[in-house]
C-alpha cells in the first residue's frame, strides 16, 4: 500500500477545499481590501467558521451582514456558449483559445488578465466527449480586442476538438461577482454571508460555513415542531420549508443550513449553522 507524502496530501486538500489560510494571515476576516491579496476562493478558517476570498460585484450595504449574498454571474447555455478558436485542442493540451467571453452582456465587454482564474471551462466534443477543467490563467481582451482569449487549465484535455467544432462555455469563479440577493431568490443561489459592508470591486472574506445570524423573511425558523433546516428567502433572508411552500407552490428552495439552538412552538431561532462551502 502506497502512502502519500505531506506534499501530496497538501495538494489533495488544496484541490478539494481551496488554498488554506490560518486566521492570522494578512487580511483578517472582517477587513476589506481595495486590491486583491489572495486567489479568489482561497479558504480561511477562523475557529469553526469558514470563509472564502471574494470580490464584491456591487456594493454590499446594510443589512448585508445578516443576509445571504449570491453569485450574480449569469450562467446559461444561451449566454455562455462560444466557439473554440484555432488551433483547437489536441490530447495532452492544457491551453486553448476561445471566442470572447461575454457573461450574458454585449460582446464588447472586457476580460482582464487572469480574471477567470479559479473558474471553470467546459468543452463538448464529438461523440459526447466532455471535459470540465479548472482555469488557472487567461489572457486579456479589452472591449473585444483581441476577439479570442487564451485559457490555461489545471489538467490536460483527453480528447481532440477541431477549431470551430464543439461547444465551449466559461464560468468565472463563483466568488468573483458577489452581490446582495434580489427581492426574491427566483433564479439566484446564495453563496455566503458578508461579515462587513463592502464597496463595489473590493475584496473580502465571505462566510460560507459555520455559526452565524441571518434574519428571517417571515416567521422565525424553528417555530414549528420538527422543521430545523433553513432555506434562502427574499432579500437573502431565511425561510422555513413550510414558509417556502406557502410562498410558492411546487418550489425547490435552496437549503443553506440548520438552526443551531433549541426553539419552542411559536418562538423560532435565527442562530444558524451555515452549510454552503466547507
Amino acid at each position: 500500500m502506497r502512502h502519500y507524502s505531506r506534499t501530496e496530501w497538501d495538494r489533495v486538500f488544496d484541490s478539494v477545499l481551496g488554498e488554506r489560510l490560518g486566521p492570522s494571515v494578512g487580511q483578517e476576516y472582517d477587513e476589506v481590501s481595495a486590491v486583491q491579496l489572495y486567489t479568489l476562493g482561497a479558504r480561511k478558517q477562523v475557529d469553526d467558521r469558514v470563509y472564502h476570498y471574494a470580490r464584491a460585484g456591487a456594493a454590499l450595504v446594510a443589512p448585508c451582514t445578516y443576509r445571504l449574498a449570491v453569485n450574480a454571474d449569469l450562467q446559461s447555455a444561451t449566454t455562455w456558449g462560444m466557439a473554440l478558436a484555432a488551433p483547437g485542442i489536441a490530447v495532452g493540451d492544457r491551453i486553448c483559445n476561445v471566442t470572447h467571453a461575454n457573461y450574458g452582456l454585449p460582446v464588447a465587454t472586457s476580460v482582464a488578465l487572469n480574471e477567470l482564474v479559479g473558474g471553470w471551462i467546459e468543452i463538448w466534443g464529438a461523440a459526447n466527449a466532455f471535459a470540465w477543467r479548472r482555469i488557472v490563467a487567461n489572457s486579456a481582451s479589452v472591449l473585444g480586442v483581441p476577439a479570442t482569449i487564451t485559457i490555461t487549465v489545471d489538467r490536460p484535455f483527453n480528447f481532440l476538438v477541431a477549431a470551430g467544432a464543439g461547444v465551449v462555455a466559461l464560468h468565472r469563479n463563483i466568488y468573483y461577482n458577489v452581490q446582495q440577493m434580489g427581492a426574491l431568490p427566483t433564479y439566484q443561489s446564495a453563496n455566503g454571508v458578508p461579515p462587513v459592508p463592502v464597496a463595489n470591486g473590493s475584496f473580502f472574506w465571505l462566510q460560507t460555513w459555520g455559526p452565524c445570524y441571518i434574519a428571517s423573511q417571515l416567521g422565525n425558523p424553528g417555530a414549528v415542531a420538527d422543521f430545523r433546516d433553513v432555506y434562502a428567502g427574499a432579500g437573502g433572508a431565511l425561510l422555513s420549508l413550510t414558509d417556502a411552500y406557502a410562498a410558492a407552490a411546487h418550489v425547490s428552495p435552496q437549503r443553506v443550513g440548520y438552526i443551531m439552538g433549541m426553539s419552542t412552538n411559536g418562538d423560532g431561532n435565527n442562530d444558524v449553522m451555515l452549510q454552503l462551502a466547507p
